[in-house]
């Protein structure tokens, strides 16, 4: 059974913008599409609010993607933790930036909880103003370091890249250390752009015809991510060992021109590794 993908949406703008979002994502997967709605309190009667903001995504869904016929339904209880558990076994659990009331995820935002505690594939929506949304005429962009599960993320990457038609980017990132004179500077790109010249003849072998650009940057990552997030569909990113994501992650979440999409590398893998 093909597994879904789930969005959570309130009444929010960027809750509309992510299950329009998230239903072509799930047209482009062929994979079922599940609106959700989670509320903090059990309603006296009837929940109303609830049912109008579902009818409202679904009515969004359907115009971003006619073939798609949306599942919805009402939950209670914490969103985060709710929607955690909805999406343990999705294809995709997709949110909005940030709910009504904010203009970027506070640390306790649902966005916020659930990129530092699902344990799936999160997309949080964002997207500059007067931007498309999806932009697929842009490339994917994926953030590598280097570290074990960096060759699984950027494979995973080149899958997401193909399904789309779209260019992909590898950008190795790294903070250089105040001690890292120019020589060992030189030496660690060299290496990583030999490493990302592997890599790349690896896609050229799975997805035929991908088109696919490398970069080997220093400095601050997170800031170099956010230059590449201004001309990219979706910024992919790892998962930190032990859940939790890092400060390229959290920068991106709050600033991002574009979707950002958080990963496992281990669970992408292990999808990668024939049974």
């Amino acid at each position: 059974m093909t597994r879904p993908v789930v969005v959570g949406v309130d009444g929010s703008g960027p809750a509309r913008q992510a299950a329009a979002w998230a239903a072509q994502e799930a047209d482009l997967r062929d994979a079922p599409l599940q609106i959700a709605c989670v509320l903090e309190r059990v309603p006296a009667g009837p929940p109303l609010v609830a049912e109008a903001i579902l009818a409202r995504c679904a009515s969004v869904a359907h115009i971003a993607a006619p073939s798609r016929v949306a599942q919805t339904g009402t939950w209670f209880g914490r969103p985060a933790p709710v929607l955690s558990r909805l999406a343990a076994h999705a294809e995709l659990l997709v949110v909005g930036h940030h709910g009504s009331g904010r203009v970027r995820p506070a640390p306790g935002s649902t966005a916020a909880r659930l990129a530092r505690r699902h344990v799936g594939a999160l997309a949080v929506v964002r997207h500059a103003p007067g931007r498309p949304l999806p932009d697929r005429g842009r490339p994917v962009v994926v953030a590598v370091d280097g570290e074990p599960g960096s060759a699984a993320l950027a494979h995973h990457a080149a899958a997401l890249a193909a399904l789309r038609g779209a260019e992909l980017s590898v950008v190795h990132v790294r903070r250089d250390g105040s001690r890292d004179g120019a020589g060992r500077r030189e030496s660690y790109t060299l290496l990583a752009e030999r490493a990302l010249e592997e890599l790349t003849e690896t896609f050229v072998v799975a997805h035929p015809g991908l088109t696919v650009h490398t970069t080997v940057a220093g400095g601050r990552p997170a800031l170099t991510l956010l230059e590449h997030a201004e001309d990219a569909q979706f910024v992919l990113v790892g998962r930190h060992a032990g859940l939790g994501v890092g400060a390229c992650a959290t920068v991106l979440l709050q600033a991002s021109a574009c979707p950002v999409l958080i990963v496992d590398p281990a669970r992408v893998a292990s999808a990668l590794t024939p049974a």
